[in-house]
């Protein structure tokens, strides 16, 4: 077949081509769908991959009608692949006899008479892509253009390829289902969009081929349509950002049944000309297509509309639509996994400085308990048994359970951090007697602190009992710590409209408004009396505990008290 007779590539044809190699998620997949599309949809006889490695061309692939040179090595500066890439620039030989660029030796063997070779990533050409013709031949503009593409989108592709390869073992970007676009995150999604770079270019050929005069790219929920990328030479007037009420658009039903709507002439459509959508934007031609991401959740549409009837029910212009949708949504499913990543890498960063702070703050708490246990059993060792010695072991026994405490608080951590949460134990029992005792152990420990208590709660309360004296031992040391010593701290228990509610008041400084989250965190200690000391998880363990029970901890504080109120739902 004489090749300047041959037709141009179909637009579809070439589109499909492209968005495959789009979808690509490795470099060996972007070589297997370049081998699999390029010598068709540029005729050639053959077609070859060649990979930038170092200062070598390596021919990972070729499909041809004769052999090659597929798993050979070459220096750059000795082989047209090389020089294309050296010169970041197609390179474009009628016949390779007349050329001096080329090492005739190496063609010799082959059918070769005329080539192009492409490189991929023009900037900084990481490989590049060559056509071969068995006679001289000067390729038709269409076939460069053809071949320059296919790199093109190879360039993307190898790029997503390398991305994906160092984050595979970022976790995937939690979405929740039935997410609504907000108010505050209209300018996110209308961004996401704008840093599209294809959205403008697809808008531009979907005109082109449809002759239409409005398209947009618009995310659709239940309850809104937002334009994210529009052109407009029609004049219908929507700008990126602007809305349209969605049950105005038959963007609710693309929405509902997930498939494409489109009429050429709606006033002839026997299901569309008493529709209002089409009367109340004047509109006769009009052309919806879903954008559905990766994990089947639907996003939005990529629409089309004209106030003309249109020709454009046809199998390339639905092919190409539905092509153009599943490129805008890989790139918005690379964005997720992008921002999943990087919220990943952010994790572990904080899990690190996390390690830092509790191996520094375990070594420094443990150091007193144990300098106390030393200094006590080298005096029982030097002295013997003497009248004394029970006050040491008594001091001994203290630094036990100090450094017991420290112990059942950091087993607390790793239980709430790596367990998916502190376990309970539910029981029926008096939970006031529970909390008394608790209120006891707190006096006794405090003997300078005057403690008041009053409970008004049911005889049987269905909860972790321990857990819950726990939760409030740690809010009455807490208070006790931070509190003025001259005013009572007081603790009360009661049932509100099936809530139970504990809370724990202290008088004292007040606590800023932007501090009162920090104080949950692990490790956070608070500016407490003169020699306190802990590691600063009291308020964190407590918060897990009200989690646990499905209930919260809620914080006031101002210049006459601050209180520390646990809520959770009653259960029979």
């Amino acid at each position: 077949m004489d090749q300047r007779s041959r037709p141009s590539t179909p637009f579809a044809t070439l589109a499909k081509a492209l968005t495959q190699i789009s979808r690509a998620r490795s470099t060996d997949e972007v070589v297997a769908t370049i081998r699999a599309s390029a010598r068709s949809l540029i005729g050639c006889q053959g077609i070859a991959i060649v990979l930038k490695d170092g200062g070598l061309c390596h021919y990972v692939e070729e499909d041809a009608i004769g052999p090659l040179w597929k798993g050979q090595k070459f220096p750059a500066s000795a082989c047209i692949s090389g020089w294309s890439m050296i010169n970041r620039k197609t390179a474009v030989i009628p016949d390779i006899a007349l050329d001096d660029r080329i090492p005739h030796d190496l063609y010799r063997a082959t059918f070769v008479r005329a080539l192009a070779m492409a490189p991929v990533r023009v900037d900084d050409p990481v490989a590049a892509i060559g056509a071969y013709w068995s006679q001289p031949y000067s390729p038709e503009g269409w076939e460069v253009e053809t071949l320059e593409a296919l790199a093109e989108a190879a360039a993307t592709a190898l790029e997503n390829a390398r991305v994906i390869a160092a984050l595979k073992t970022a976790q995937a970007y939690p979405r929740t289902a039935g997410h609504e676009t907000t108010a505050e995150d209209i300018a996110g999604t209308v961004g996401k969009i704008a840093g599209i770079a294809a959205v403008p270019t697809i808008l531009d050929v979907v005109l082109r081929m449809t002759g239409m005069g409005f398209a947009a790219v618009a995310r659709v929920t239940e309850t809104r349509w937002v334009a994210c990328q529009v052109l407009d030479p029609l004049g219908f007037g929507l700008k990126p950002g602007d809305e349209l009420p969605v049950e105005s658009t038959l963007c609710t039903e693309v929405r509902s049944d997930r498939r494409t709507i489109v009429f050429e002439d709606a006033a002839a459509d026997p299901r569309y000309r008493d529709h209002h959508t089409p009367r109340i934007y004047g509109l006769r031609s009009y052309i919806s297509e879903p954008i559905i991401l990766a994990d089947g959740e639907f996003w939005g549409t990529l629409c089309a509309i004209d106030p003309n009837p249109t020709k454009i029910d046809d199998p390339e212009v639905l092919g190409a639509f539905r092509l153009f949708a599943e490129l805008i949504a890989h790139h918005l499913d690379a964005d997720a996994r992008f921002r999943a990543a990087t919220a990943s890498l952010e994790r572990e960063r904080e899990l690190a400085e996390l390690r830092e702070r509790f191996i520094a703050m375990v070594g420094h708490d443990l150091r007193n308990p144990v300098a106390a246990l030393d200094a006590g059993t080298t005096r029982l060792l030097q002295d013997g048994w003497t009248g004394q010695s029970p006050l040491v072991l008594e001091l001994m026994k203290a630094s036990l359970l100090r450094m017991t405490g420290l112990v059942e608080n950091v087993m607390d951590l790793a239980r709430a951090r790596m367990g998916g949460g502190i376990a309970l134990a539910m029981t029926d029992g008096d939970l006031a007697a529970m909390l008394r005792h608790v209120v006891a152990e707190m006096r006794i420990a405090h003997p300078d602190r005057e403690i008041s208590a009053v409970f008004g709660l049911p005889a049987t309360v269905v909860a972790d009992h321990l857990r819950l004296a726990q939760l409030a031992s740690n809010l009455l040391s807490n208070a006790v710590t931070h509190g003025a010593e001259s005013t009572p701290v007081r603790i009360d228990g009661t049932v509100v409209e099936g809530e139970l509610a504990i809370c724990v008041t202290n008088a004292g400084h007040p606590i800023p408004p932007d501090g009162v989250d920090a104080l949950f965190l692990p490790f956070k200690r608070g500016e407490g009396t003169a020699g306190s000391q802990g590691l600063g998880l009291g308020l964190y363990i407590a918060s897990q505990i009200a989690q646990a029970h499905g209930g919260r901890i809620d914080v006031r504080s101002d210049a006459d008290e601050t209180s520390f109120t646990f809520r959770m739902p009653l259960k029979a």
